[in-house]
């Protein structure tokens, strides 16, 4: 059993890569072997034909392609951008080659990584579990991080690695003798997933919450208020304005510093 770690940002060494290791650690105490990949050492070229997959397939690199195919469990990690993954992870999903029905549920963990304010933790993991999707790879345990929730991240990661690995060992591919035959029980299955249905409003309740327990000071109390605020308001139906809420409450305590 080999699982793979794709390191997406184009800067080694930095927390996308210590986010995938965390992983790539959780896998190796279950006693499968663990390779990691720098996406920034193959020369993928973002897509700019006019053909489908067949021609897009021709601007990843073979050999990269074809550690991907072969091996059994996947765990991408990339940096946020504005509110989206990388340019780099994004040409990498969009030209790699994996063959269905190869990858029908390949088990794949995905990891965002929003290191400056933290916004498009959320935008960022759906893009990569959108690729795990429809590829009908098995993508498990989303894991959105940013600066203030970045100690546990590493922790839930260990762990989140130890299950993949055990899910590599014990293939379970989605029920279907061709894609279209599949997809009813995909979508059910992502539809379940944490995160995937989230929007910006939940990205700032979440940035203000993480806030709130890692912050000291007076500031706190009057963070939580809002907070507290906008978690009523969306209860009432009221998410716009909540939003406000929201905003403020991860404002305070953002730029406390």
């Amino acid at each position: 059993m080999v699982v793979i770690g794709l390191v997406g940002s184009p800067r080694k060494n930095m927390r996308t890569n210590s986010l995938v290791d965390a992983a790539l650690e959780g896998s190796k105490s279950r006693g499968v072997e663990i390779e990691k990949i720098y996406l920034v050492d193959y020369k993928i070229r973002p897509f700019t034909g006019q053909g489908g997959s067949d021609e897009a397939f021709q601007y990843c690199p073979e050999d990269l392609s074809k550690l991907c195919e072969e091996a059994d469990a996947i765990i991408l990690g990339a940096p946020v951008y504005w509110g989206d993954i990388n340019g780099l992870t994004k040409n990498f999903m969009d030209t790699v080659r994996l063959r269905l029905p190869n990858i029908n549920g390949k088990p794949a963990l995905g990891i965002a990584i929003a290191g400056g304010s933290g916004k498009g933790l959320f935008s960022g993991i759906q893009s990569i579990y959108h690729f795990f999707f429809h590829k009908q790879m098995r993508g498990i345990e989303p894991t959105p991080v940013s600066r203030f929730n970045l100690d546990s991240s590493f922790k839930d990661l260990r762990m989140s690695g130890a299950k993949l690995a055990d899910l590599s060992k014990e293939k379970s591919p989605f029920s279907g003798e061709t894609v279209d035959e599949r997809w009813p029980e995909v979508l059910a299955y992502y539809a379940a997933l944490k995160y995937l249905n989230c929007d910006p409003v939940d990205e700032f309740m979440t940035l203000a919450g993480d806030l709130i327990k890692i912050s000291k000071g007076d500031k706190v109390e009057k963070a939580k208020t809002e907070l507290e605020t906008a978690t009523s308001l969306i209860a009432k139906g009221q998410r716009a304005e909540a939003s406000k809420h929201a905003v403020r409450s991860y404002q305070i305590l953002y730029f406390a510093g």
